[in-house]
C-alpha cells in the first residue's frame, strides 16, 4: 500500500463513556464515478460553512448532553444527505487524518472536525473566504506553514492542510488548557477568543461559551462535532450506511511545472477527476511554472506514467495568466 500506512476501526462507544473521557481530557454514494464526480464537490459547498438556521439556534437547549442529542437528531432527519456525503467523501481521507493528528499526540476524535468544517471537502470554500478541508483563513494558513500563491492554494491539499491543522489545534490547545475552548477557539478564532476572555475574566468554559459575545455558531460548535463524531464513529447506530468506498491511496512523482493536468491524466491513464481531487491546491490545473513540483497520483501509476509521458503528442502554448503570458505544455487542439 501507499501513502496510507494504517486504516483503524471505528471504536462504537456509548455516549456516556465518550462524553466523559471528552469532558476530563488536558449524499449516500455508491460508486468511485459519483464520488469523483464534480458536482458531488461542488453542489454542497457551503453545506458545512453555513450559518446554522435561526430555527436552530432559537431551539438549542441550554445543556450540553441535550444539545448533542439535539444535534443528533438535526442530522439523522432535517441533514440526512448531506451527512451521508460527509460520511462518504471523508471516508476517502479519513485514515489519513488519524495517521497525522496521532502523529501530533492529538486525541483521536477531533479528526472529526473535518466533517462539520466542510464536510472534508478541499473544494470548500465560506463566504468569508476559509478555504478547503480544514477551513483556514489566509494568516493563519500562512502561519502554519501553507503556501498560497497565483499557482497554488495548500489550504486545499488535504495532507498539507491537515498537519497543519493539528499543529493549530495543539497550539490552542496549550495556550487555552482545556480543550473545549481550544475547538471553540478554532471556530471563533483564537485572538477574538482570548480578546473575550481577557474582557470577562471568565473561570471555565461553560462561562465562556454561554456568554453574550460568543455566536451561535460558536456556542453551537462543540455539539456539533460530539454528534458528528458519534455518527461517523458507529452510522448504523444512527441510521447511515458504513461507507464502503477505498481510501485515496497515492504516491508522488516529481513532474516539471507548467504542464497541464491534463497530460500527466492521459499519460498515467488517470482519472482526471482523481488527479484534480489529489492536487486540489493547484489553482490553475496546472503545475507552477519554473520549478519541479510534486504530483500526487494513485498509487501504481508511477511507472506507466513516466514510460508514457515523453512519447505523448504534446505541445508548448502561451497562455495568459494574470498579466503575463506563460508557456504551458498541453494537448493540441
Amino acid at each position: 500500500m501507499g501513502k496510507c500506512l494504517e486504516c483503524k476501526k471505528f471504536v462504537n462507544v456509548t455516549f456516556f463513556l465518550f462524553l466523559l473521557l471528552f469532558l476530563f481530557l488536558p449524499i449516500k454514494v455508491n460508486s468511485e464515478s459519483e464520488l469523483l464526480n464534480k458536482e458531488f464537490y461542488q453542489n454542497d459547498a457551503y453545506e458545512a460553512t453555513d450559518e446554522l438556521p435561526s430555527e436552530v439556534i432559537k431551539n438549542l437547549p441550554s445543556d450540553i448532553n441535550v444539545q448533542v442529542a439535539y444535534f443528533l437528531k438535526y442530522f439523522t432527519e432535517q441533514k440526512r444527505e448531506v451527512v451521508e456525503n460527509w460520511l462518504a467523501r471523508c471516508s476517502l481521507f479519513l485514515p489519513y487524518f488519524k495517521i497525522i493528528f496521532k502523529e501530533y499526540e492529538l486525541p483521536e476524535d477531533l479528526v472529526y472536525l473535518a466533517y462539520i468544517e466542510s464536510g472534508c471537502n478541499p473544494f470548500a470554500t465560506s463566504p468569508a473566504g476559509a478555504a478547503g478541508i480544514w477551513q483556514f483563513m489566509k494568516l493563519t494558513a500562512k502561519k502554519y506553514g501553507l503556501k498560497i500563491n497565483y499557482w497554488v492554494d495548500e489550504r486545499r491539499d488535504f495532507i498539507k492542510s491537515t498537519h497543519a491543522a493539528a499543529q493549530y489545534l495543539k497550539t490552542l490547545y496549550k495556550k487555552f488548557g482545556d480543550w473545549r475552548i481550544a475547538i471553540a477557539s478554532y471556530n471563533l478564532g483564537e485572538s477574538r477568543l482570548r480578546r473575550i476572555l481577557k474582557a470577562r475574566n471568565f473561570a471555565d468554559y461553560w462561562q465562556v461559551i454561554n456568554s453574550d459575545r460568543i455566536p451561535a455558531e460558536t456556542n453551537a460548535y462543540l455539539p456539533k462535532w460530539m454528534a458528528i463524531t458519534l455518527i461517523a464513529k458507529n452510522p448504523e447506530e444512527y441510521g447511515f450506511s458504513v461507507p464502503t468506498n477505498e481510501v485515496v491511496d497515492y504516491e508522488e512523482i516529481t513532474v516539471n511545472g507548467g504542464v497541464d493536468l491534463k497530460v500527466f491524466s492521459v499519460a498515467g491513464d488517470i482519472d482526471y477527476q482523481m488527479l484534480l481531487l489529489l492536487n486540489a491546491e493547484l489553482r490553475k490545473k496546472v503545475t507552477p511554472p519554473g520549478t519541479f513540483y510534486k504530483l500526487k497520483i494513485p498509487f501504481g501509476k508511477k511507472k506507466i506514467l513516466q514510460e508514457e509521458l515523453s512519447s505523448l503528442k504534446t505541445v508548448v502554448k502561451r497562455k495568459r495568466f494574470y498579466r503575463k503570458r506563460i508557456n504551458i505544455v498541453t494537448f493540441p487542439e
